[in-house]
């Protein structure tokens, strides 16, 4: 087994019972695993905070691990959309987002007498430094713990511990939330976040994998790996048609391909 695995446990078996703050990525996925076989279920529970931001695919790998791994669920609400310094979509929305949806999440953990919070961050340097900003000061006001980083277990390692250990069907790939898609300084609302989401899943039944819709003014404009974007224009006008019946005034295709977010989620 990897030996940053086994320091891994040895930091979780200083605690009797911790929440996972779980957000359906590798990271927090792998403290969970982790912390059954440190601590057993019963004394592992986790919280995923439901928000409109998300895909979708976020809770339902959530539900699927905590099933496998004989672990409760809880799964707060959150009122992001009600949140003033959110939804106007200025420079620290990510900070403020974060703030948010660990509150509920520590609140919840409180509610059930849980003292200890874990997150699912890792130490890799690959992750944006305005990132690694706003969750760093988030976690330190909160005091929530990221035994990843306390044990240097960087993506890479994610990975090749989740492989060793079978678990492999919860790696998943880098998924910003549906806000990053909205172009900043553009109020984020309900109907714009449920225009991404269709128009994403949509073009994803068409078979391509890394797939973003990003909005302004009325108009989007998809990304697609760099690999896809020749066949993506082959459907064009079909694609066109699509996304003008959902409600966009205007569809682009990035021949560039794919920019990463400049901020995470997962």
């Amino acid at each position: 087994m990897h030996p940053k695995y086994d320091t891994l446990l040895d930091i979780l078996k200083n605690y009797d019972r911790v929440g996972i703050c779980l957000s359906g990525g590798s990271g927090s996925a792998l403290v969970a695993v982790a912390a059954v076989e440190a601590l057993g279920a019963e004394n592992v529970v986790a919280i995923t905070a439901n928000t409109p931001f998300f895909t979708g695919e976020e809770l339902l790998s959530s539900k699927d691990l905590c099933k496998r791994l004989g672990v409760k669920l809880y799964v707060p609400n959150t009122n992001l959309l009600m949140n003033t310094e959110v939804v106007t979509n200025g420079p620290d929305r990510c900070y403020y987002c974060k703030k948010c949806m660990f509150d509920v999440v520590q609140k919840t953990a409180v509610e059930l007498g849980i003292r200890v919070l874990l997150d699912g961050s890792c130490a890799s340097p690959e992750h944006l430094a305005v990132q690694e900003d706003h969750n760093e000061k988030v976690l330190s006001e909160l005091g929530i713990l990221c035994p990843l980083r306390m044990t240097g277990i960087e993506r890479e390692d994610v990975y090749e511990i989740m492989n060793e250990l079978s678990m492999g069907y919860y790696l998943r790939p880098e998924n910003a939330c549906l806000a990053t898609r909205v172009a900043p300084g553009e109020p984020i609302t309900l109907k714009k976040i449920r225009w991404i989401r269709a128009a994403e899943n949509y073009i994803h039944s068409l078979g391509y994998g890394l797939v973003r819709v990003r909005v302004r003014d009325g108009q989007a404009r998809i990304e697609v790996a760099r690999e896809d974007v020749a066949d993506l224009m082959r459907q064009r006008e079909e694609v066109e048609v699509e996304l003008r019946e959902m409600g966009f005034a205007e569809v682009v295709i990035d021949e560039e391909g794919y920019k990463r977010e400049a901020a995470s989620c997962l």
